[in-house]
């Protein structure tokens, strides 16, 4: 019952940033869901799409690559996915959700994710919750929209304790990033599906010129200066990227720590692995931007199908407490957030340190002491130099006269004794035994020296060469 081919780019518009290309089709399959429902789980006759390769294509004309991740439908407006087989019959297959609904596996056509991070210094399990939710997961309480946008009213940065991270000159929180050119405010859509944060040239350039950052103009994506202090002061501390939306009743702010978004590229977009900031430059052609996985490491959503409510709140970072499942009906329009629940610096305390004035980018007090206004050292500061440089020329001075007191009089008393300066070796008393003995070795002027620890050098491996084997000759 497989589809007959159609255009990649058609699939679903809300993968409109992926500007895919090449063919894909429709086939029958099997999803057996593993959960304490009572339910039948064997949700059979699913619609799966398939791809031929289907490619991901970059803004430029140049960079693509053949897409490698399959997708998890978490559609369920409708019941059936309707479409022309290739013996040109019609078909009509079933979508996940509604069916796992029909079949009481879940409570209701439901879902709940936190995408969170896979990386291994700041690794926060993910959470997809069919039917309910997790509730250590939603912080705050939850923004409500009867669409499946947001209205983003404004893009801060900041840091949420210790000194700032970023130039000395900057005033944080640094407000007003959202630039569109439209009132201010832009239509977000919070999209699993696609990778980046994909939101106007104009946002993307007023966020990262505060960032130690260059443009890719290739890849339309910007390369973090790895090398800069101020990058590993952002990527330490809780300095955050914030997103602030409104609905007409409500109002909700979620932050990322930059530690986040500090993502990777590899081949073969890239010849070695190579850090980015994923603020992709995007031109909406039906005035909606999207926040990607990126943005959901970082963000509770939830959506219920039967009620059309589309949910977004603050979710934990690695310092998250355990799992707290709860089940939601079908009528639901909401979600309750964490009891006492942390804010959501707390939940990376253990990753992100605030910065102090002796490991921050930013000067400190003590050292602009150590100069004047002209940038010359201060007089305080010399008068110490000069101190210190006097008292260190009477020390030496009267360490000198004492070694030459001393030597003096070691060179009379071995005179005296009759010891030689050479180094004298004495037999054990025991003329029989093969067993080692200690011999006495005075030193020059009759002292040994005392034990000292040799530098070290790092153990090298020599260049080796592939081991041979031969057959043995039968002969």
């Amino acid at each position: 019952m497989n589809s007959t081919v159609f255009d990649a780019s058609s699939w679903d518009a809300s993968l409109a940033p992926l500007n895919l290309s090449g063919q894909a089709s429709y086939i029958s399959d099997r999803v057996t869901l593993d959960g304490p429902g009572d339910g039948n789980p064997y949700l059979d006759f699913t619609a799966n799409a398939i791809d031929q390769n289907i490619n991901v294509n970059f803004p430029s004309s140049g960079p693509w690559y053949t897409l490698d991740t399959g997708f998890l439908s978490l559609y369920g407006a409708g019941d059936h996915v309707d479409y022309r087989s290739v013996n040109g019959s019609d078909v009509s297959l079933n979508t996940t959700l509604p069916l796992a609904y029909a079949q009481d596996a879940i409570p209701s056509n439901f879902y709940s994710l936190h995408v969170g991070s896979a990386s291994t210094s700041v690794a926060v399990p993910g959470s997809l919750v069919l039917g309910g939710y997790d509730k250590s997961r939603c912080l705050t309480e939850p923004l409500i929209s009867d669409t499946d946008t947001f209205t983003l009213t404004d893009i801060e940065i900041g840091v949420a304790s210790g000194n700032s991270p970023f130039s000395a000159d900057e005033q944080l929180p640094v407000t007003d990033l959202l630039q569109t050119g439209a009132g201010g405010i832009l239509n977000v859509y919070p999209n699993p599906g696609v990778p980046y944060l994909h939101l106007p040239r104009e946002t993307c350039r007023a966020i990262t010129k505060h960032l130690p950052v260059t443009l890719n103009e290739t890849l339309g994506l910007y390369i973090w200066d790895i090398e800069a202090e101020s990058y590993q002061n952002i990527m330490t501390s809780p300095s955050y990227i914030s997103f602030s939306f409104q609905t007409s009743s409500s109002k909700s702010t979620i932050y990322l720590p930059f530690a986040l978004l500090n993502l990777t590229l590899e081949w073969p977009l890239v010849d070695y692995p190579t850090q980015h900031f994923p603020c992709s430059p995007y031109e909406s052609s039906d005035g909606r931007y999207h926040l990607g996985r990126a943005f959901l490491q970082g963000a509770f959503m939830a959506q219920n199908w039967q009620t059309g409510k589309l949910m977004l709140a603050q979710a934990p970072g690695p310092d998250s407490a355990g799992a707290s499942l709860a089940t939601i009906s079908a009528n639901s329009s909401s979600v309750s957030p964490m009891i006492k629940a942390p804010s959501w610096d707390t939940t990376w305390a253990s990753k992100l340190k605030p910065l102090t004035r002796g490991n921050s980018s930013t000067p400190t007090e003590s050292k602009d002491n150590t100069v004047d206004a002209s940038g010359h050292l201060s007089s305080g500061v010399l008068a110490g130099i000069v101190v210190g440089v006097v008292v260190l020329i009477v020390l030496v001075g009267l360490c000198w006269a004492w070694f030459q007191r001393f030597r003096k009089s070691s060179s009379q008393a071995n005179d005296e004794m009759g010891v030689t300066k050479d180094a004298e070796i004495y037999e054990s008393d025991s003329t029989t035994s093969s067993l080692p003995s200690e011999v006495w070795a005075p030193g020059k002027y009759g002292l040994t020296r005392s034990p000292v620890e040799m530098d070290a050098a790092h153990v090298n491996e020599l260049q080796g060469t592939p081991a041979q084997v031969y057959k043995q000759d039968p002969r």
